[in-house]
């Protein structure tokens, strides 16, 4: 081949090597492009947002309205949902424990609790006490606590509730009592009356008084020796005194 034909051919050759060129790296080059973005979405992590809890602020319990709900700050009225509605059998010791422990106190209200200032749960108190019956499904806080008042027989778990609503009926007698007559008094009898003896004759005798002087017995006494009636003309007792 004469230089003349090398120069003549060579832009052919060029575009010969050029388009080898092109078909040889193009599906590498692809299938290194697209290695590199498995690569990179299987290395990549997705980091769950980091959620913060804040706890609520305290509120002040300004008044008991019954056994399981209080009023607070802001005017709203709060019941405890985790305790059932009191019975009347119980339902004044249930207020007496909400005066006594969360009345004008600062607490905070986390779902079904209500904690005061030193981390206690007033609710799983007042069943601890016997004060509230716990609603299912209950805490295994409540549970226990429940479980301890029946045990004990505390509040509303003892006499006279038993756990009911309502003071429990006396149980009817188990046999008819019979109340005994009260027992017969006897009456002595009492003795006759003694007849009084009549006064003893008179052992002397005077014809008047003139005879009743002379003998020293004037005057004369109803009942003495002597005396008549008919010396005594006054029938005052005494006969013979002038």
């Amino acid at each position: 081949m004469t230089a003349d034909s090398v120069r003549r051919s060579s832009p052919l050759l060029l575009l010969a090597v050029l388009a080898v060129s092109a078909c040889g790296t193009s599906p590498s080059a692809t299938g290194s492009a697209q290695n590199s973005s498995a690569t990179t979405t299987s290395t990549t992590s997705t980091t769950p947002p980091t959620t913060t809890t804040t706890a609520p602020p305290p509120v002040d319990v300004t008044g008991i309205v019954d056994g399981r709900t209080i009023t607070v700050t802001d005017g709203r009225r709060v019941v405890l949902d985790a305790i059932a509605q009191p019975g009347a059998c119980w339902s004044q010791s249930a207020v007496d424990f909400l005066t006594a422990t969360v009345s004008g106190k600062q607490v905070r209200l986390v779902g079904e609790a209500v904690l005061l200032p030193d981390g206690t749960d007033a609710v799983v108190l007042a069943v601890e006490q016997g004060v509230a019956r716990a609603l299912q499904p209950m805490s295994a806080a409540l549970s226990a606590a429940q479980t301890a008042a029946k045990t004990a027989g505390k509040g509303l778990w003892g006499a006279p509730c038993s756990g009911s609503d309502t003071i429990a009926p006396p149980p009817p007698p188990t046999q008819q009592q019979t109340v005994a007559p009260p027992p017969r008094q006897t009456v002595e009898p009492q003795p006759a009356p003694q007849p009084v003896a009549p006064p003893p004759p008179p052992s002397a005798y005077y014809a008047n008084c003139a005879a009743a002087r002379a003998a020293g017995a004037a005057p004369l006494y109803r009942g003495q020796p002597g005396y008549r009636a008919a010396l005594d003309r006054d029938n005052d007792g005494v006969a013979c005194e002038t």
